[in-house]
């Protein structure tokens, strides 16, 4: 079956294919969260709330983007929503991860800190591009940004992680 079949199954309200749009995007979604809010339970948190707003929104999707796209800015929404509240709480970190120049340390969790270190709508591009290989195209879809807003959010975001990485 087709993900356009699968989404039709699911505004007509079959539970079955919406467990199967779950199984097909809970990984990537959640992927996307964790980078953005650096927490799993925060992450975990937001892809509930994430497809919660998907069961009750599938109607609204009318095809005429990549499906792939609505998800991902709905949970664009999200993440920032979360993102403002903890700024007005002052609340939970962005940065869960703890940045050290240790030699044993592992590569991959330096270049997360410094991931999570970016402006939210900056890392936000980056993750899509990056650790999604979303096309630019689609980026600008999900962040509602010129394509030219992107490559220059994306040039930035290289700018700003290199310098981050050679301190």
């Amino acid at each position: 079956m087709t993900e356009t079949e699968i989404i039709k199954q699911c505004q007509q309200g079959d539970l079955a294919a919406f467990k199967a749009l779950y199984d097909m995007y809970h990984q990537p979604a959640l992927r996307i969260a964790l980078h953005m809010l650096g927490h799993p339970q925060d992450a975990e948190d937001a892809v509930q709330i994430l497809f919660i707003k998907l069961h009750r929104s599938i109607g609204q999707f009318h095809f005429k983007a990549k499906f792939s796209s609505y998800l991902f800015q709905i949970l664009k929404r999200i993440c920032f929503d979360e993102i403002r509240r903890r700024k007005r709480n002052r609340t939970a970190p962005l940065d869960k991860v703890i940045y050290s120049h240790e030699p044993n340390l592992d590569q991959k969790l330096i270049l997360e800190a410094a991931i999570a270190k970016l402006p939210e709508r900056m890392r936000m591009c980056f993750v899509l591009f990056a650790v999604e290989e979303q096309k630019q195209e689609e980026i600008a879809k999900i962040m509602e940004m010129s394509i030219g807003g992107v490559k220059s959010t994306l040039y930035q975001a290289r700018i700003r992680l290199r310098k981050m990485l050679d301190d």
